[in-house]
């Protein structure tokens, strides 16, 4: 903070850390990522990306049409920005709408990253996803609907998907 002229302390905004995170999909998965960052991939089954601050990353299956419940700020893509690397694959068997189309949300935090069960909604408020987010590791059990669930750096946890598609997210 600094004086102002007449004295007073004024705020002054700092703006919050960013997050780094490393996806890791099973074999296989039907998943899309909306993001403005620019995340790398390493291998078919692992992303890394850096979360800014005010730009969280909507996860679900949806590509190429507005998602009619989804926050227009977010436009769906099969592809990891800047890569050309795809992160949805299709089956043969067609989509999969078990998933959401906009399922969970990746957000920044200070301690780590923050899984939000749900997207953010048209409108505002979060649109928490038609199925079930279970988390599988550190403890085991179904989130709630729009629950928060802070990952700590150095930290990990296992979500599986009501496709059977696990994602390991690491906070580094």
């Amino acid at each position: 903070m600094s004086p102002a002229p007449d004295g007073r302390i004024e705020p002054v905004e700092v703006e919050p850390p960013g997050s780094s995170v490393s996806l890791f999909f099973s074999p296989g998965s039907s998943l899309t990522l909306w993001s403005v960052a620019r995340p790398s991939v390493d291998t078919d089954t692992e992303c890394r990306l850096e979360i800014e601050p005010h730009h969280p990353v909507v996860i679900g299956r949806f590509e190429g049409r507005e998602v009619p419940y989804l926050d227009p700020a977010y436009r769906p893509t099969r592809f990891v920005p800047g890569t050309g690397q795809a992160v949805v694959q299709s089956d043969s068997e067609g989509p999969d709408t078990t998933v959401s189309r906009g399922h969970f949300l990746l957000r920044a935090h200070a301690d780590g990253v923050i899984l939000l069960n749900g997207v953010p909604r048209r409108g505002g408020g979060v649109r928490p996803p038609t199925n079930w987010t279970q988390l599988r590791y550190p403890e085991s059990r179904l989130l709630e609907p729009a629950e928060e669930y802070l990952i700590g750096h150095g930290r990990s946890a296992v979500f599986l998907l009501p496709n059977r598609v696990e994602i390991r997210i690491e906070a580094r």
